[in-house]
């Protein structure tokens, strides 16, 4: 406004004046706005979207003799590569990684193994490179050369997916064997190797006519070979043969003649070929190969770790149950007689609390621990560690840093597993709700152990406006007082109280509890909903499991005939899933590669089930008449942890 107000002085004092003062005028004003609007001209186009394209690579991609082990290949822009020791795949596999980077619009491969003759190589990127300014992912790109006269070029295609739960299983190791013996999926390394996708797809390409084996591997071990107890595997029981065929698909045009009568009034239309379109294309197969992938059960006894979570206790961890306890030799702290041995329901853990004072208050517990473990010779044999175990520190606790403590550091500083000062009462809780279940027992936890009075504990019926006693009773879950039942035949729509004293319950360590008192109704059979299935195909052996929008059971029930019922079920939407217990142990068991066991077979119901109060819904359920991939709801279908 300032250089405006300047020109129009300037051209009232001018002696041109008359028309070309006023074109200066404008002229010098139009400037003006240009000059102070610079900043408002065009910011820039749409963001780049688009990947970066191969131009040119040398040698060229498909060529045979090639024995030079350097591969350029040139982009249309700068590029970079992404975590190419994850991404990059190359078929057959290399002993020596080879080495890939990205120079400006140039990616270069080389290979630290010696070319094999007469093979052809298979480089996948699977989305190692990408674009320098906008990170564009360059997705399925892939180069193939041959260093003989002849180009592979069959295919085997497929997925893999989880044998549990029917997810896809991305980017784990497929590869294939031409040796057929079982031996070689954990001797020799694979002829050819690709990985899955998100989705659990694969294709290995460039295969060598002939018979092959097709396996799944998380290679832990990062040498091709199935060595590991706890790799991830997939096998297929079939071999195959893969095989190309030329499809010719012909797509006719066609194009209307119509016929005229007297005074031009159309007659009738004759449809006439306009055209004839012949297209070429090649279906590889197999294209469908399944597989089901599933970690072994691990037949190896070895101690997972020892803890001291809190100065009251200390724990063994096991990665299987134990057939037989530890024998501990105390070394400077009291033991024998002096603790309580709690193992947990599967008896892969052994928790000890410690009874004496001078225990508890022994800042390093030292001992020597014998137990079986797993020897080289694959045999269960005697070892002693020596152990010295102090109290298990939790975040917040004596950190010397500002804000609070998480949950868990404070549930354990209540039972003195940190410097928090110590809860004056036990911690004491029950699976009690306002509305309550009448089949469910009523429960009361502690997290240490607690001798309660039953005296103390009391059941009530309200009747009218008054409180009744109720007849129950007071039972130990357990051997060393962590939890109790209080059993009674509850009746729905009761009111019922329960309360117990202050002082009821005795810590072992020397606190009590707090009063404790809660009122809740016994729901009635209008509240819940009922589940039958008709078993189409009934064999025997299977079990139903009902399950919630995130794929976890609530519920779980053998099928003893074709009709199944699982009753009082809380209304809302479910799944269901049945696995087919082959050797009656009532679990889900993953297979046995040396046994050439797959893993227990899983169906999945393909439909959402709604669930309404005081209804009973019926379905009828052939597990095996959808295909296998088909069963799964899509808002169940998982991958990479995201749902579909």
């Amino acid at each position: 406004m300032k250089l405006l107000a300047k020109i129009k002085y300037h051209l009232d004092h001018s002696p041109i004046g008359g028309v070309w003062g006023l074109c200066s005028f404008v002229l010098a004003a139009m400037v003006a706005m240009a000059c102070a609007n610079r900043g408002q001209g065009p910011q820039g186009g749409p963001k780049d979207e688009t990947p970066p394209k191969v131009v040119k690579t040398l040698p060229e991609n498909g060529s045979t003799k090639q024995i030079s082990p350097k591969i350029e290949i040139i982009f249309d822009e700068i590029v970079q590569t992404s975590n190419t020791n994850e991404n990059v795949t190359i078929s057959p596999p290399q002993k020596k990684a080879a080495t890939v980077k990205a120079i400006s619009k140039k990616v270069y491969v080389t290979f630290n193994d010696s070319l094999k003759e007469n093979t052809t190589y298979t480089i996948d990127f699977n989305g190692a490179i990408i674009d320098y300014n906008e990170g564009n992912v360059l997705q399925s790109y892939s180069y193939s050369f041959a260093t003989g006269d002849q180009f592979d070029s069959l295919q085997i295609s497929g997925k893999v997916i989880d044998a549990a739960t029917l997810n896809p299983v991305a980017n784990i190791m497929v590869g294939i064997h031409s040796n057929l013996a079982d031996s070689a999926f954990r001797k020799n390394i694979f002829d050819r190797i690709t990985k899955t996708d998100a989705e659990g797809r694969f294709t290995v390409k460039n295969v060598h006519p002939g018979t092959y084996r097709v396996y799944a591997l998380q290679d832990i071990g990062n040498n091709f070979l199935f060595d590991q107890p706890n790799e991830v595997i997939a096998f297929c029981d079939s071999v195959f043969v893969p095989v190309a065929e030329t499809e010719i698909k012909r797509d006719t045009v066609w194009r209307d003649s119509i016929n005229y009568g007297v005074d031009s009034i159309p007659l009738d239309t004759i449809r006439l070929v306009d055209s004839v379109s012949v297209k070429t294309t090649t279906k590889y197969t197999p294209d469908s190969v399944l597989l089901l992938a599933f970690t072994e059960k691990s037949n190896l006894q070895y101690m997972v770790k020892p803890e001291r979570n809190s100065k009251y206790e200390f724990s063994f961890y096991f990665n299987l149950p134990v057939t037989e306890m530890p024998v501990v030799k105390a070394l400077n702290f009291p033991f024998e007689g002096a603790v309580r041995v709690e193992k947990n329901a599967i008896g892969d853990s052994i928790h000890y609390w410690l009874t004496d004072s001078v225990a508890w208050k022994t800042d390093t517990l030292e001992m020597a621990v014998t137990y079986l473990r797993t020897d080289s010779l694959k045999q269960l044999s005697e070892t002693t560690d020596t152990l010295m175990l102090r109290v298990k520190k939790m975040a917040g606790s004596a950190s010397g840093k500002s804000g609070g403590a998480s949950k868990q550091s404070k549930a354990n500083a209540a039972r003195g597993g940190g410097s928090k000062k110590e809860s004056l009462f036990i911690d004491l809780k029950t699976n009690l709700a306002e509305k309550y279940d009448f089949f469910r027992p009523i429960e009361i936890k502690f997290t240490t152990p607690t001798n309660i009075d039953p005296a103390g504990v009391r059941l009530e019926v309200q009747k009218d406006t008054t409180w009744r006693t109720y007849n129950s009773q007071l039972v130990a879950a357990d051997s060393i007082g962590l939890t109790y039942h209080v059993n009674a035949t509850l009746k729905q729509d009761q009111t019922y109280r329960i309360t117990i004293d202050s002082a009821a319950c005795h810590e072992l360590y020397g606190r009590v509890n707090n009063k404790y008192q809660m009122n809740f109704t016994i729901k009635n059979d209008e509240a819940y909903s009922k589940l039958i299935f008709e078993i189409g195909n009934y064999k025997g052996g299977e079990i139903v499991q009902l399950l919630d929008k995130n794929d976890k059971v609530v519920r779980e029930v053998p099928v003893e005939q074709t009709m199944v019922e699982i009753p009082y079920i809380e209304p809302g939407e479910y799944y269901a899933r049945l696995y087919v217990d082959k050797n009656g142990n009532k679990t889900w068991d993953p297979g046995v590669y040396d046994n050439k066991q797959q893993a227990e077979p899983v169906f999945y119901y393909p439909y959402k089930l709604t669930l309404r109060a005081f209804w009973d819904l019926e379905e009828y359920w052939d597990y095996e008449e959808i295909p296998l991939l088909e069963q799964k709801p899509k808002l169940l279908l998982m991958s990479n942890g995201d749902k579909k």
